[in-house]
């Protein structure tokens, strides 16, 4: 009888394997605590990490970039509420904690981004296996899927409209299977 490592079941052996090649992502990431991209990328991390900090009982809670004074001493707001306030909410979870280092509330809210990025292949790794009732596909379709050139350059960059929006959709769609 072949030795056997503990929780590694053959029906448990691409979980697994996804596991692994998901931890990579953050194995090679604990270096991002700066702007190490340019363009867009970095933009827009820098874009919601603005939002998110702004995002206080201070100021009623708004969604904003920019704050002026008006001639006669009232604020003025530089408005973004273009999506819900609930994914700024969580990046000012992740970087709350780490005080004015600015390079660890990057760090952080990177591995927010990550995080949700991972979660949502797991969840479609998990759909896909009980439509497809085989793992091996399931495993095979997700790493192809999550593996992209687009999905792994946007991957840790801390916006709405990458990481948070696909596990959204991923976790919706598993409820739905």
């Amino acid at each position: 009888m072949a030795p056997s490592l503990p929780g590694l079941r053959p029906e448990r052996l691409t979980l697994w394997l996804l596991l692994l090649a998901l931890s990579t992502l953050f194995l090679c990431s604990f270096d991002k605590g700066y702007f190490y991209r340019h363009g867009i990328h970095d933009w827009n991390t820098v874009h919601n990490l603005v939002i998110a900090e702004n995002l206080s009982p201070d100021h009623n809670f708004r969604l904003f970039v920019g704050r002026r004074q008006e001639p006669g001493g009232a604020p003025a707001y530089d408005m973004y509420s273009r999506f819900p306030v609930g994914g700024y909410a969580l990046i000012k979870l992740a970087i709350l904690p780490f005080g004015n280092d600015l390079s660890a509330r990057i760090l952080a809210a990177r591995m927010l981004m990550l995080l949700l990025f991972s979660v949502a292949a797991l969840l479609a790794f998990h759909s896909l296996a009980r439509i497809t009732s085989h793992r091996w596909v399931a495993l095979a379709a997700t790493l192809a899927a999550f593996s992209s050139l687009y999905m792994l350059f946007y991957g840790d960059a801390v916006f709405n409209e990458m990481s948070m929006d696909l596990f959204a959709v991923m976790l919706v769609f598993h409820g739905m299977v």
